[in-house]
């Protein structure tokens, strides 16, 4: 089994078998990262293939400077804010 770091890397040279277990590894986490706080289980399943989407657009830029993890989830923070914001404005219309 292959570290985080060494999947993205694997990532970022085209391998399709690493995306495939790096996705197996975190689209639960990421799910249920989604579902606590978004009120709609259809919105935290888009928002959690959103997640990995921005990940196979960055591999180009990734430098394993931190955990996996931690950039998944920052990824997904940013996801959930930016969903928030959307909501917001959609609520004042």
């Amino acid at each position: 089994m292959s570290s985080d770091e060494a999947l993205m890397l694997e990532i970022r040279r085209g391998s399709r078998p690493a995306f495939e277990e790096l996705f197996a590894r975190y689209r639960d986490a990421l799910y249920g990262f989604f579902q606590r706080r978004l009120p709609s289980a259809a919105r935290a399943e888009e928002l959690t293939q959103d997640t990995f989407v921005a990940v196979l657009r960055a591999t180009v830029r990734y430098e394993p400077r931190a955990a996996v993890r931690s950039y998944l989830f920052g990824i997904a923070w940013n996801l959930v804010c930016a969903e928030r914001r959307k909501s917001g404005r959609d609520e004042t219309v």
